[in-house]
């Protein structure tokens, strides 16, 4: 229930901007697409990637809106990054 909260506020938060910066309804929509999809390879990452040596990332609003900005070079970015112990 706490990833729907995060796409919720994530979702809110976006439509927000929306009307302070006049972005249109179809970027807010490809970003909250892929914030679903990028919570959903971070879930797999954390699930999985422990056999791997790949330390858990913590699925949150910061982590969400990253992974909807950037994509999957987000999601590889993010891991890089607690990987090597830099966040």
């Amino acid at each position: 229930m706490k990833y729907l909260y995060i796409v919720l506020f994530a979702a809110i938060l976006l439509l927000v901007l929306k009307f302070v910066f006049n972005v249109s309804l179809k970027t807010i929509g490809e970003l909250i697409l892929n914030i679903v999809i990028g919570i959903i390879v971070l879930w797999l990452v954390n699930k999985f990637g422990g056999a791997l040596g790949i330390p858990n990332i913590p699925i949150n609003i910061i982590t969400a809106l990253v992974v909807g900005v950037f994509g999957l070079p987000g999601v590889i970015v993010l891991i890089l990054l607690f990987y090597f112990n830099i966040v």
